[in-house]
């Protein structure tokens, strides 16, 4: 236990150092009774890792880690506890709790606890906006646009369960989308009637 803890330190240690954690991943495991490092996830952007109880994020853009602590630190539910911060890395605790699914596989949770869960998840849509603005519905279309090409063109999901959810996600936009009725708009997700500016 005391070995898998000192592993964990040391891999939490190198990331904030800023050195290289592409040797710490590509291993299996460390030693038969050592927990492994999981990748959560990787990109050119960021970079998460769970080690134990404990995932590290590794991230390209400091703003966006300091909005993740603060909106963590507003929403009205249970959130990760931040056990350190140093750019460009941040050290989250897991939250206790069960899983109720994992994907591909049935669920044994019980109905109480998909409730809570979708109560959990309403509590948050349902919690004031932060003040920061976000990004606009033209960039997030875009954003759309791009990722859909690439799915398709790479061959990663079939191209009709793409534009299915495509449509499912524009949808989404032009709900969350307001116009002043007296404004022209760019953004090619609007549904109001309002004259729209050319691009």
């Amino acid at each position: 236990m005391h070995e898998a803890a000192g592993q964990r330190d040391a891999v939490s240690r190198a990331v904030a150092r800023g050195e290289p954690v592409a040797t710490w991943v590509v291993i299996p495991a460390m030693m038969a009774d050592v927990e492994e490092v999981e990748v959560v996830v990787a990109h050119n952007e960021r970079a998460t890792l769970r080690v134990g109880d404990v995932f590290l994020k590794i991230d390209a853009d400091q703003a966006r880690i300091d909005v993740e602590v603060e909106a963590m630190a507003m929403a009205p539910i249970p959130t990760p506890e931040v056990l350190w911060r140093k750019p460009p890395a941040l050290a989250l605790a897991a939250l206790p709790g069960t899983a109720l699914g994992h994907l591909g596989e049935p669920s044994a949770a019980s109905p109480a606890a998909w409730a809570a869960a979708g109560a959990a998840a309403r509590a948050l849509h349902d919690a004031p906006l932060p003040p920061w603005p976000g990004r606009s519905p033209g960039e997030l279309a875009s954003r759309l646009d791009g990722e859909c090409e690439w799915l398709v063109a790479n061959d990663v999901l079939p191209a009709d369960l793409v534009t299915r959810n495509r449509r499912i996600a524009e949808a989404a936009l032009r709900r969350g989308h307001r116009c002043s009725s007296t404004a022209t708009c760019r953004s090619p997700t609007c549904s109001s009637t309002v004259t729209k500016s050319p691009a």
